[in-house]
């Protein structure tokens, strides 16, 4: 009865691309499922299989002197006909007649059991498969769609790519290849894997950049956020691990070469690549772009909320496309931001909110003598740092400092009388901060042919800008007298 099972048992597994020994393990569990409700279920069943892959039957019975249960036991007399040397109480293995012993029933048992656990046993493989290539790219071909859902033949089994995974870009005709990436692998109500795709998701523009960019797929590049709009735009944030290796022009590649590959295969879609910074400002100003802002106000650190002031010009290029581009670069910093024209800012000040001062914003420039005046260090550079005014009491500077007068700029152009009348000061400590201030700084004009008048200047002292919100700090300060944010200086 069971010659041929091993030719169905060897065509089966390379059907469904399951093990022959697999096979040979749900076909014994069958036939002795079958035979012990023929037999009872404490009958001890024995299966050999030879080379073919044939399955051969046998039943264990205990030697006794006088067989009272012919299932279970057999007489001495009898096993001595089998094996001369058997004695009592040894097992004795009995062949079964494979056409006699199975009937009608034990064979329907035994094919519906068998059919059943090769089901089984295929879900778990392609689950198993699956699961193990979840997060990673796949190649299919359209099947069929239903209700924008569309379904994916990958070849022993199909995944699905539910209309949220789709972009608007995209349409497809039955036998179209589509190449995906596998999000989650589950099995439904019915225990059947269900493998759910998708072509909207950052992740599958993440794995596309690593089969395209080697310095990505070897690590030289990190990509470090990645959103999108579907259908619209991406905006991607990479870094390099490598000093020489520049992360933006490797994934572009010379004149968009390496890039391209990646935009046919997502129907045109614009991709943005931005550096990414540990400067939130510097990283904020990237992924603002093509918009080129004047200045980045972090204006509530804790809340990851940001002022951007942009020219007025740029505000279309800001916003972009039904405002995508400052939602994605919102997105991709996790910043909230407040977005203003400089024409805002000039027409109301209040804006700022005491935050910088509108003189270290907008250069001071005056249109009638086409003359612009600076207070600058000896290096040449804008001395706006209290701090680095030399014979003022720290304790003076942040007074000045907490009545809104943030820079030596703003100082050097205020009489005696709104300094008092800003600050409380006494008549004395604010003629020996005019008289400091005469001393140290040095005034750069400059006229239309170029010419420039010095005075003395001030010693040098380095310094740097907040982190958090712009003002100038030096190196021997532990927390910004502005914003009070706490600096370590490495």
């Amino acid at each position: 009865m069971f010659e041929n099972v091993g030719t169905y048992l060897q065509m089966l597994a390379d059907e469904k691309d399951i093990s022959i020994d697999l096979l040979e393990e749900v076909i014994s569990s069958t036939m002795i499922l079958a035979l012990k409700k023929k037999y009872g279920n404490d009958i001890n069943f024995h299966i050999n299989f030879d080379e073919r892959h044939n399955p051969t039957i046998y039943r264990a019975v205990i030697v006794v002197e006088n067989a009272e249960d012919e299932k279970k036991e057999i007489s001495l007399e009898e096993a001595k006909k089998l094996d001369a040397d058997i004695n009592l109480g040894d097992e004795v293995l009995l062949l079964v007649d494979q056409v006699e012993e199975f009937g009608r029933i034990e064979s329907t048992v035994a094919r519906t059991t068998f059919f059943q656990k090769i089901s089984e046993l295929e879900k778990n493989i392609i689950y198993n498969e699956f699961k193990r290539r979840e997060h990673q790219l796949v190649n299919g071909y359209f099947q069929r769609e239903n209700r924008g859902n569309i379904y994916v033949n990958l070849g022993k089994t199909e995944g699905v790519l539910l209309k949220k995974d789709q972009s608007p870009r995209e349409h497809y005709s039955v036998g179209d290849r589509i190449r995906a990436y596998i999000y989650r692998v589950e099995n439904d109500r019915s225990g059947h894997p269900t493998i759910y795709l998708t072509r909207s998701k950052g992740d599958f523009i993440k794995k596309l950049f690593e089969l395209e960019i080697p310095e990505i797929a070897d690590g030289t590049i990190e990509i470090k956020n990645i959103v999108r709009q579907p259908g619209l735009k991406i905006k991607m944030s990479v870094v390099s691990n490598k000093p020489e290796v520049d992360p933006v022009g490797a994934c572009i590649g010379q004149k968009g070469i390496r890039i391209q590959s990646i935009i046919k295969e997502i129907e045109g879609e614009k991709i943005d690549v931005v550096k990414w910074s540990k400067d939130i400002r510097e990283y904020i100003a990237e992924a603002i772009a093509p918009a080129k802002p004047i200045r980045i106000i972090i204006t509530e650190p804790e809340n990851k909320e940001a002022m951007i002031i942009i020219p007025d010009e740029q505000l279309t290029l800001a916003l972009g496309k039904n405002g995508y581009n400052v939602k994605l670069a919102s997105q991709l910093t996790g910043y909230t931001f407040d977005l203003k024209t400089e024409t805002d800012i000039k027409e109301n000040p209040e804006l700022l909110k005491d935050l910088v001062p509108l003189s270290q914003i907008f250069a001071d420039t005056s249109e009638e003598t086409g003359e612009t005046e600076e207070i600058t260090q000896e290096n040449g550079e804008l001395a706006s740092n209290l701090y680095s005014l030399s014979g003022i009491d720290k304790e003076i500077i942040e007074t000045l400092i907490n009545n809104n007068i943030n820079s030596i700029e703003e100082l050097y152009r205020m009489s005696a009388e709104e300094i008092i009348e800003k600050t409380n000061l006494d008549k004395d400590t604010v003629d020996n901060i005019i008289n400091t201030l005469k001393e140290v700084v040095t005034i750069v004009e400059s006229d239309e042919e170029g010419y420039e008048t010095t005075e003395e200047v001030v010693e040098e002292i380095e310094v740097y800008e907040c982190p958090n919100c712009g003002s100038t700090i030096t190196e021997d300060m532990t927390k910004c007298p502005k914003c009070g944010v706490e600096l370590a200086f490495e």
